[in-house]
């Protein structure tokens, strides 16, 4: 996902290491829970914490994962928006929580620049060649990646309707020309004005250099509702928010690829892993695509549903439950 802020061939590395992803509560609320593991075993499995970051959809697949967890017998404890990718990437490390939802390129991307800030990074459109370049990043954090999920969330870019018909806008290369980019103010979180998937991209990739930033939130309300109401006249929105339609947005094209495959996976501190948690973990992620992704993003932004009940449709919808 992503910034702030989103990858299964060489995932058999992971089975013979064991693994490798704040307010709590099962709809994402302040505090902590803690469910009692059971489901179809007898026998506990041990307890987990599932964490989440401070988004919607990080919220939504960490309930998939407690609630698949809690059926496969481990006592599941939750501590859901923990913050942006710094924060829980240390709350995981610390041991606070044990797994969290991840994103394959975002978080290779992440950990390759603090191992070397300089070097280019290892994430590619290509996620099974992402994955194998993450595992030993994530492996000398202490953390283990599993087999990532058909599903992406990967950062896109949007204007409203009307700015798409004034600037005749569908890709992000039309925002080249100085006299379109440069009477654009672009909108998202703080760290978007840093990070190289982000406003740097742009400019880097299609030359785009805007007339100013406007700090607002990952993907999240304040940046959907800035440029749906031209507060800003482009933002960073994810491909799979079921919101984005709902509000008129226009999509543009990343026509020559600026981003990177950005699966959905679990990260996992990889002493709390165990085949028995991979496995529980798997079945979330391989029935989930990009298309659930979207219809479930929009039943909790659009249609205000709790992420724990529309979490617990889902599974039950494809027998995990």
């Amino acid at each position: 996902m992503r910034l702030s802020t989103r990858l299964s061939a060489a995932v058999a590395v992971i089975a013979a290491s064991a693994a490798v992803m704040a307010a709590c509560g099962s709809s994402g609320g302040s505090g902590s829970s803690t469910t009692s593991g059971g489901g179809t075993t007898s026998a506990n499995k041990g307890t987990v914490t599932v964490g989440s970051a401070n988004f919607a959809e990080s919220t939504l697949v960490a309930n998939m994962y407690a609630d698949v967890l809690k059926k496969a017998g481990f006592t599941v404890k939750t501590k859901f928006n923990v913050g942006n990718r710094e924060l829980y990437l240390k709350s995981l490390g610390n041991g606070e929580i044990d797994i969290v939802p991840e994103y394959l390129s975002t978080l290779t991307t992440f950990l390759a620049a603090q191992k070397d800030p300089n070097a280019a990074s290892p994430a590619s459109g290509d996620p099974a060649k992402t994955l194998a370049a993450l595992l030993p990043l994530a492996s000398a954090k202490g953390f283990s990646a599993y087999p990532y999920s058909p599903a992406a969330d990967e950062n896109a870019f949007a204007v409203n309707a009307a700015t798409a018909a004034k600037y005749h806008l569908t890709k992000l290369s039309d925002l080249a020309n100085p006299d379109v980019a440069g009477k654009l103010t672009i909108g998202g979180p703080p760290e978007c004005q840093t990070r190289p998937y982000c406003e740097p991209g742009l400019e880097k990739t299609y030359g785009a250099k805007f007339a100013g930033f406007k700090a607002l939130d990952a993907g999240g309300p304040l940046t959907i509702n800035a440029i749906a109401d031209g507060s800003v006249g482009i933002g960073l929105v994810f491909s799979s928010d079921g919101v984005v339609a709902s509000k008129n947005l226009v999509v543009l094209a990343d026509d020559k690829h600026l981003q990177n495959a950005d699966n959905v996976l679990p990260l996992v501190r990889t002493s709390a892993a165990s085949l028995d948690l991979r496995a529980a973990l798997d079945k979330v992620d391989q029935a989930l695509t990009t298309d659930d992704l979207k219809q479930l993003n929009k039943q909790i932004g659009v249609d205000k549903d709790d992420p724990s009940d529309v979490a617990e449709q889902f599974l039950k919808s494809k027998g995990l439950l």
